[in-house]
């Protein structure tokens, strides 16, 4: 138990109960949320659910197939006030208008409506223009894979509010509430905030989690920092869906993330969501119908701002932003290398790890994909040799590998559909590895040197300065003096 806020099992799982025999995307005309709850319970210990319902119906208004999904968060230690509870519902409708992505994407149909009965009081134009973008923008890969438009653009039926005013007076009175994903960023965001607490209490973290794997649960255990887990549990109609020939791809999850994140923070009382998204989440992957696919894009600066926007306009007094904007992924590697020790035996970005069939995963890295090439990439520009193969097992700077790091480079026609660094960062870091002579006169590093000098914008010594200056972004002024605080020796 310890100072963990929560002690219930947190695996990912599925609702169950399927019986769908066949299913045809075509047949789909309109996507439909049809309703949204919450349940307080009734005892001072009870969870408090969330439960969404969505539909896929044809051209006459039957019923194809209906979806349910739901959001458990652990109840707060203090009393969930009327404004709380109001900010907290009005959040929920958010979520589960991007949660219901998982589900629009099987058909991808023309037509989106929102019933009354999902969102009794309507929606402003600026919020809907909100979700229009997420789905756009969000399901660009999805739609690159599919062969779709690149932005889809669905007619949305919706009952339009009144003006509705933003919560006031919601009186946080937590720190900082800090999603971890197991990854090098959000241990780095920690090790910030860990810092700034030991002179200024309003900058103590507390964890947070949406579906909890082993190798996060490691980072936790690590971080030994107060936590909250929460639990999305999607309807297992899904996979029976995919098998069945339904549209499958990318949904913007880190959007879908932050809004779980955003209503926890209400109901727990937390004054700020401090992601640990960096600078090149914001580069996209390639360019489809004269548009930027970006894998990324629900992590993007452009999207943080879309979030951010939509908080203030409901709860002003809750601030939302990336502590890591101004920061290239090898900055970030620098201050892993230097101030995340703890986290060497335990954190992951391997998406092996995070599978939902546990038969199937990795206990940490695959060593294999191009999340591990590209972290191992960039942490070899920060950590000795010796450590780099203790974290992964062995070196992955191998012949096999070399089309992968060949990927990263920009050498073949797109970048991985993967959280992975930009071109630019990527040859900087094999100009820093080989200046290193623990890597010297390395063949696949060699070889790669050679490939890409015959690419123009080769790594000079302004790219370097590029790739470590930091940019402007959302950071409050009080975290930007933090982070600059904290920043390791070059």
């Amino acid at each position: 138990m310890g100072n963990n806020a929560s002690t219930t099992s947190t695996e990912p799982g599925v609702a169950s109960g399927v019986t769908i025999d066949r299913f045809d995307p075509l047949t789909v005309a309109t996507f439909r949320y049809v309703s949204a709850s919450v349940d307080y319970g009734n005892a001072e210990a009870d969870p408090v659910g969330v439960r969404f319902s969505y539909a896929l119906n044809d051209a006459a208004g039957n019923e194809v197939v209906t979806c349910h999904e739901t959001f458990t968060f652990p109840r707060p230690d203090t009393e969930i006030t009327p404004t709380r509870r109001e900010a907290f519902e009005r959040f929920v409708l958010h979520l589960g208008l991007a949660a219901g992505l998982s589900y629009y994407k099987l058909a991808a149909p023309p037509r989106v409506e929102i019933s009354d009965a999902y969102a009794p009081e309507g929606f402003s134009i600026g919020e809907i223009a909100f979700h229009r973008r997420l789905l756009a923008k969000g399901l660009g890969e999805f739609s690159f894979v599919n062969g779709l438009d690149a932005e889809l653009q669905p007619e949305f039926s919706y009952r339009s509010a009144v003006r509705r005013e933003p919560v006031r007076n919601l009186i946080p009175h937590k720190g900082p509430l800090v999603p971890v994903g197991g990854g090098k960023d959000s241990c780095v965001s920690i090790e910030i905030l860990r810092s700034a607490a030991t002179y200024d209490a309003r900058f103590s973290p507390t964890l947070i989690t949406v579906n909890r794997y082993p190798v996060i649960s490691d980072v936790i255990r690590d971080a030994s920092l107060p936590d909250i887990a929460v639990v999305r549990t999607l309807d297992a109609k899904l996979g029976v869906l995919n098998s069945l020939g339904a549209l499958n791809g990318h949904v913007p999850a880190t959007a879908i993330v932050s809004l779980a994140v955003i209503c926890a923070a209400v109901l727990h009382g937390h004054g700020a969501v401090v992601m640990s998204n960096e600078r090149s989440a914001s580069e996209g992957n390639v360019e489809y119908q004269g548009i930027e696919i970006n894998h990324q894009w629900s992590k993007s600066g452009e999207a943080e701002e879309a979030i951010a926007a939509l908080v203030r306009s409901i709860a002003p007094e809750l601030a939302y932003f990336s502590l890591l904007r101004p920061l290239s992924e090898l900055s970030i590697a620098r201050r892993f290398a230097a101030t995340c020790g703890r986290y060497f035996d335990s954190f992951s970005s391997c998406n092996a790890a995070f599978r939902l069939d546990p038969a199937r995963r990795t206990t940490r890295w695959c060593g294999h994909c191009p999340k591990c090439q590209f972290v191992y990439l960039a942490l070899a520009t920060a950590l000795d040799r010796e450590v780099l193969e203790g974290i992964w097992g062995s070196e992955l700077f191998e012949s096999s590998e070399e089309d992968g790091f060949a990927a990263l480079l920009g050498l073949r026609d797109w970048k991985p559909f993967e959280c992975v660094g930009e071109y630019g960062e990527c040859r900087v870091a094999l100009q820093m590895v080989m200046e290193n002579p623990q890597w010297a006169a390395h063949p696949v590093l060699d070889r790669l040197k050679s490939q890409l000098h015959a690419v123009s914008g080769w790594s000079t010594t302004a790219d370097r300065e590029r790739v470590f200056a930091e940019s402007t972004s959302f950071v409050p002024a009080d975290f930007l003096k933090i982070l600059q605080g904290a920043k390791a020796t070059p």
